[in-house]
């Protein structure tokens, strides 16, 4: 790329930023590298090695090579998708950094050896309003960035609680696993009731749990020889005790499985 100064600036900018986006431990500081990694530097390769020696004015270049970054990043992400690397910071750096590399060599050799002074676009002369649009357009991207990667309260979202139950491995061991899983938005107080038989006296557990919080509970059923029971668990929650909310069931030992 000798002679295409601005392909050079490019691609020294693309090492630059794709290092910092991958090795640098300060979120705001990778942020800031990945933006013109991600955004205009693709772009505006993309941009030079398709249209070759041909000039074009600032402001179409601009759009185009926004528009080009835009469709790498759409595209990239279905690719890196299916890659054993996944979507992560170090794959997508490394491929923003062979697409400029690659796209920069192209528009070289289709531009050709420069003649005179260095090929490629020319210093222009930028109004006040540019330069507002300009800069107005990066506060809004850095905006759009460090929004998407802000965490935010989800007070109106709904949760919900899990409940499972694993049958006896065997008459030695009759002991039933009952499971509580919750994924509410906060701490939830439960009442568990196990039911063995239709006239079993049931047995109440009262479980309290935070957040993606899991608690198993073994069932003791005994051993009901030649006989078959079933057996009901039923989860009740704090907010309204008397109305069911999970229930599963099963059959002790030497019967067949009943519905959960």
């Amino acid at each position: 790329m000798r002679g295409h100064r601005d392909l050079r600036w490019v691609c020294f900018a693309a090492v630059v930023a794709a290092l910092i986006a991958a090795l640098v431990p300060w979120d705001f500081v990778r942020l800031l590298a990945a933006l013109p990694l991600a955004v205009f530097l693709p772009g505006y390769a993309i941009t030079a090695a398709a249209f070759g020696s041909q000039r074009l004015d600032p402001q179409r270049l601009a759009m185009l090579a926004l528009l080009c970054g835009l469709s790498l990043l759409c595209l990239g992400g279905i690719v890196l998708n299916f890659l054993p690397g996944g979507l992560r910071t170090v794959t997508w750096a490394l491929l923003l950094l062979l697409v400029v590399l690659a796209t920069a060599r192209a528009a070289a050799l289709r531009r050709g050896k420069p003649e005179g002074r260095a090929s490629g676009w020319t210093h222009p002369r930028l109004r006040g309003a540019d330069v507002a649009c300009v800069a107005l357009a990066a506060v809004l991207a850095v905006g759009a960035l460090v929004f998407a990667y802000t965490p935010l309260p989800a007070s109106k979202a709904v949760g919900y609680t899990a409940l499972w139950m694993l049958p006896a491995k065997s008459a030695a061991d009759p002991a039933l696993k009952v499971g509580v899983i919750s994924a509410e938005q906060g701490r939830r107080h439960y009442r568990l009731e196990a039911r063995v038989g239709e006239n079993g006296k049931p047995k109440r557990y009262h479980l309290t749990l935070d957040p993606d919080e899991q608690r198993v509970i073994e069932v003791p059923v005994g051993r009901r020889a030649g006989k078959r029971a079933r057996v009901v668990v039923s989860l009740y929650g704090s907010e309204r005790p008397h109305r069911l909310y999970r229930r599963v069931t099963t059959w002790t030992a030497g019967s067949q499985p009943g519905e959960g």
